[in-house]
Order: C-alpha cells, then structure tokens, then sequence
C-alpha cells in the first residue's frame, strides 16, 4: 500500500483530513483481509475527567481536550504515511500501521510529547496479525478479527503514559529499533478479563523520560498457561522412576523455553548445539531462556555451535542478532570476552570461574542427515563425569526477520522436541556422541 502513494506528493497532501491514505493507483476492495498493525489508545481516567470539566468549566470543555488528542495522534500516525487512523472509538482512535517498527516508535512519540500535558494521558496497545477490513473502495473503514481484540486488550493493560504491545509486535520491531533510545520490559502472560486467552506483553519504553510498568491492569497467567488442579491428597500417587525418565514430546513454544531453561541450568560438561534453529536464541527472551542459563552454570565449561549455512540466514542472524546479545551478556554481568578466530568460525572466551567457552562453526549441512538436537555430554578435559542428555527438535515455526541491509528471511523457531536422559535410549545418545565428536576436531 505504501508504494501506492505518490512520489511527488508531499507527506501532508498525500493524506485527507481524516488521516486516510488515499490510494494513488487502484482500488481496494470493499471487503478483504491484510496483515497489519492493529493499534489503538484510549484516554486514561476519561469518564471521570469529563465529569469533572462538565462541573468545573462547561460540557464542551472535554470535548476541546479530545479533539486537541485527536488531532495530535492522528497527525503522528499518518505522517509520511506510515498509518492510516480508521476511526474514533470515542476516549481514543483505532489505528493502522505497515510496519511495527514505526508503530513502537510513533507510540512512543506520542507518550513523549503528552509526557508534560497537564490533563492528557493516554495508554497504547498494539497487536500485529491478518484482519478483516471493509472498505469504501479508497479507504479502510473498518477491521475485524481477533487480532483487533487483542490489540484493544493490550491497550487495557496498560497504564497512562504506557505502551503494551503483544509478542508479534515485539519479534518484528525489536531488530529494527535504535537500541540506544528505547529499552524493553518483558512482563509476561496477561489476561483482562476471566476466560480469554492470555497475551504475552512486551513494553517498549524511553527510560530518559518514563520507568516502566511494576505490574499491569489485569491477571497475570504464569508462562501462559492454566494451573490445573491440584488432586486430592487421598488419590494422589506418586510416578514410577520409569515414567520420570521416559522420553517426552515437550510442546509448544513455551513449555519447549522452560525445559531449554531446565537443560541448561542443570546440565554439566560441554553443551553442542547442531544444526539448531536460530530463531530460539536470536531474541532477548528466547537467549535468556535457553542460552544465558548455560553461560551462568558454572559446570558448563564449553558451548559449541555447529551452524548450517544451507539456509542463507543463519550467518546473518548469528553475526548481527547472536554475537551482540553474547557480547551484552558479558557487559552487564562485568564478565571479560576474548574474541579469537577459529576455522570457519569463531569463539568467545569469558573470564567466568571456571572460564567458560563459546564457540561456532558455519558448514553446509545440506547432506547432514543426522537431526538437529542439542547434546550435554562430559568435558574430555576435566575429571568430572557428567549424565549425558539431548533435546532433539521435532518441529519449528517460521519467523521473519529484517537485517541491517534491508533484506528479510525466514528463520526457524523450536516448537516440538523430545527431551532424552541418560536412562531413556543409551543407543540413540551414543550415536549423538558419535556426531559431537566426528565435529569436535574443527574447534
């Protein structure tokens, strides 16, 4: 749609008043669906403020105040038509945006520039997904989904001054972002109201004008799922050891985060990881959860990476979205990092106690038939035997992201895996072991 606008015409003519985007070539049609940023505000304490402008001072008095709002955002949304605004939802506007970068930073914006504002507050939410929308053959008149939903429940969740954005919105925008003006908040999985399903909230914030959010306006459900009910002390009984240590197909993102936790804080020797999906790894949430932990453990002493170049991506988001979040990690927890080049690769060295390894190699696995897991095995280099264990990946979700060049591709995120012991199959991790150590030579 962007590219339909004209060149020639300046950013304020190439929208109407209402704070459409005209299309310059085409039509749309009247009803259809596109992917987009959902988003939307709301003027925080307003029934209670018009009340008190309605005694204070006169009827029109809010009404002045919500055109002065609606003028404002209406004109940071659509500039350089970057959004369209689709309507008033009375104490707020409900918006469009192509990209979610340009909607964190235009919220943000937003919150700045009414930071100082004697009477306006406003909270943002934001969701990013296809929706339905009815048009009048120009212009967007209305959207419909689930997505529009949620976008208005992050919205909800918020508090004055405040913007929540789901986990969408997050992935796409934070790549995108100057690190150095906005910081992030995970808070975790919300609901507004009992019986919806719960969002995963993200707060984007600009810490030299705002600290964000303690906690937010709804309930929060723990790693987004619902805690069952405990049984009856009388009918409870105890697993077998068998049943324990049987293999599991763990499933989906969440529960495969936790167990990645679980792998790397209670594992010991040296961690490979082959062929595994990037995507895990390549964002703040997913490093903590399945990368940090083994950093932080000190029986870990060596992390090592076999990396498939068979798909384009992989060296890009290791260079540009693995190693800063490495070299992060080292900066805030005062640790040293010696960088030194390996064949094909490279590797980190912190000044952990003990001192602790990361290293990566790039190869072409197109022929690589073996599956991609991750292996816990013991270190050859000190006395101390360790359970061997893996996480093989079953299945992956597909994730876009943007590089610094422009350019967009697809990368893998883990969403099934099977989680083996040492007393689940000593066969299959043998033959693991058979590959870690066909590929050890290389580090």
């Amino acid at each position: 749609m962007r590219g339909m606008v004209s060149e020639n015409a300046s950013p304020r003519a190439a929208h109407d008043r209402d704070g459409f985007l005209p299309l310059q070539a085409g039509r749309l049609p009247r009803e259809g669906s596109g992917v987009f940023v959902i988003w939307f505000d709301d003027i925080r304490g307003s029934m209670a403020m018009k009340e008190e402008m309605s005694r204070s001072v006169d009827e029109a008095a809010f009404q002045r105040l919500r055109k002065e709002h609606d003028d404002l955002v209406t004109e940071i949304i659509t500039r350089d038509g970057e959004g369209q605004v689709i309507k008033s939802t009375g104490d707020g506007l409900l918006a469009l945006f192509w990209r979610p970068s340009v909607a964190i930073e235009r919220s943000a914006e937003i919150q700045e520039r009414l930071h100082h504002h004697s009477h306006l507050s406003v909270r943002i939410g934001m969701d990013l997904g296809e929706v339905r929308f009815e048009s009048d053959g120009a212009r967007i008149t209305d959207v419909f989904g689930r997505h529009v939903d949620w976008a208005a429940r992050a919205s909800q969740l918020a508090d004055g001054g405040h913007v929540c954005c789901t986990r969408s919105v997050y992935l796409d925008a934070f790549s995108w972002i100057t690190k150095t003006r906005f910081a992030w908040k995970e808070h975790g999985w919300y609901r507004v109201k009992p019986g919806e399903p719960p969002l995963e909230i993200f707060e984007p914030y600009n810490a030299n004008v705002v600290a964000p959010m303690s906690e937010l306006h709804g309930d929060p459900v723990p790693y987004g799922i619902d805690a069952s009910p405990t049984p009856p002390a009388a009918t409870a009984t105890a697993p077998s050891p068998a049943a324990v240590r049987a293999p599991q197909i763990i499933a989906p993102w969440e529960a495969v985060a936790r167990d990645g936790r679980d792998f790397a804080e209670h594992g010991a020797g040296m961690m490979y990881w082959f062929k595994v999906p990037l995507g895990g790894i390549c964002y703040p949430e997913g490093f903590r959860n399945f990368l940090e932990p083994a950093l932080e453990n000190p029986r870990i002493r060596k992390i090592r990476f076999v990396l498939d170049t068979a798909n384009p991506a992989t060296r890009q988001t290791w260079d540009e979205m693995v190693v800063p979040l490495l070299e992060d990690w080292a900066a805030r927890t005062d640790r040293r990092c010696t960088a030194r080049p390996v064949e094909s690769g490279g590797c980190f060295t912190f000044d952990t106690s003990p001192e602790t390894t990361v290293s990566w190699i790039f190869d072409d696995l197109t022929g690589e038939v073996t599956p991609t897991f991750k292996f816990m095995v013991s270190d050859p280099d000190t006395n101390e035997l360790s359970p061997q264990e893996a996480q093989i990946f079953l299945a992956t979700a597909a994730r876009r992201v943007r590089f610094r060049d422009g350019t967009q591709h697809t990368i893998r995120v883990p969403d099934t895996i099977i989680r083996v012991h040492e007393d689940d199959d000593r066969a299959l991790l043998m033959a693991l072991n058979t590959v870690a150590n066909q590929w050890d030579t290389l580090f």
